[in-house]
């Protein structure tokens, strides 16, 4: 019995393996290719402007909402592609596939080849969060989540896939996005405090009306009292949070949606003023931060709207003055101003994409 597991396996490996990973090679290149293209690296100009849009499936603009923010993050998308012979030869690693073969087709003018990698990614994701497999509208900060922990989960085997090859394979999500929260607490009586870190991909901010992200932040930090019992016999203590380390891209969700008593979901529509730069303070340094995409919620309700992303222009370099953005909603893309995008989107920023500044 042993031996029959074993040759299974060699054959699974020989045999089956290659073939699974051919023909889903062939199915997003034809994707992904099919239509003509326009270079990334060539510059953008007013005509191909709308070839960066997505077409809906049918209310998954959620999907691709937070694929064009994730697409903003050049240095990600370009850590991803740099290790591609690493997830090109993993079939559990779909996810990364499909999301490279979006990259790939952005430009082009097929709608129907984007359709078929738009479906083929949604399933990938579906496979491990099948809360996503149905056609009803979903949240976005709950997909974009899904999908990075999704990424990091491939990296051990990712890892091991290429030490077989004799490379080392690093995660995209842990180098650019991932840091490092210390949560302390204080004994209000002794004094004695313990620490515990956790791990994150993005911060959940309470809405504050009226208020900034910064201020927001700020009030995240904030020491607040808490329900302990001390070994000394104290009952008191306080916590506060305080970032350990900070990431190359600080994504933060606003808290716009709430359960009322009657576990009616709402949404809060209370303005925030959208902070273009931001510096964060880490224990191990400060950094400043660029706000290059948002991710919005349109609409009064809490269980329905449409999602839309604003980001920064392609062609944006930090040198310039331009100051140019680009509207994506699904399919249909228009020019516009980072400053219009913070002043319109004060009652609808859900999702905020901070870069670090070099």
């Amino acid at each position: 019995m042993v031996r029959r597991v074993g040759q299974l396996t060699d054959f699974y490996k020989s045999e089956i393996k290659p073939l699974v990973l051919f023909i889903d090679h062939v199915c997003l290149c034809f994707c992904s290719t099919k239509g003509s293209q326009v270079g990334v690296g060539d510059g953008v100009r007013g005509s191909t402007i709308n070839h960066f849009g997505f077409p809906n499936l049918g209310q998954s603009c959620y999907i691709n909402s937070s694929l064009q923010s994730l697409l903003t993050l050049e240095d990600f998308v370009c850590d991803v592609s740099r290790q591609d012979l690493v997830w090109s030869s993993l079939p559990e690693a779909r996810l990364m596939r499909t999301f490279m073969a979006i990259r790939d087709a952005r430009v082009s003018t097929s709608a129907k080849s984007k359709v078929c990698l738009l479906r083929s990614f949604k399933e990938a994701v579906s496979a491990q969060a099948p809360e996503f497999r149905d056609h009803q509208q979903k949240d976005a900060h709950e997909f974009l989540t899904s999908v990075l922990d999704q990424m990091r989960s491939l990296s051990p085997s990712l890892q091991e896939t290429a030490a077989n090859m004799g490379t080392k394979y690093t995660c995209p999500v842990e180098d650019h996005l991932v840091f490092k929260m210390e949560n302390t607490r204080t004994c209000s009586r002794c004094g004695a405090q313990s620490r515990r870190q956790e791990e994150f991909t993005n911060l959940s901010l309470d809405l504050v009306p009226g208020g900034s992200v910064e201020k927001m932040l700020e009030e995240y930090q904030k020491e607040t009292a808490l329900d302990y019992k001390c070994e000394c016999g104290g009952s008191e203590s306080s916590q506060k949070p305080a970032f350990e380390t900070l990431p190359s891209v600080l994504i933060l969700h606003i808290k716009r949606f709430r359960f009322t008593p009657s576990w009616q979901l709402v949404k809060v529509r209370d303005p925030v003023m959208l902070n273009r730069e931001l510096v964060v303070s880490s224990k191990q340094g400060g950094s400043c931060y660029s706000l290059v995409s948002i991710v919005s919620h349109l609409g009064a309700s809490g269980d329905k709207g449409h999602y839309i992303c604003d980001s920064v222009h392609p062609d944006e370099r930090p040198d310039t003055t331009t100051d140019r953005w680009l509207t994506f909603n699904d399919a249909a893309v228009s020019e516009t101003t980072g400053v219009s995008v913070c002043k319109e989107r004060q009652k609808s920023a859900y999702i905020l994409f901070y870069k670090r500044q070099v």
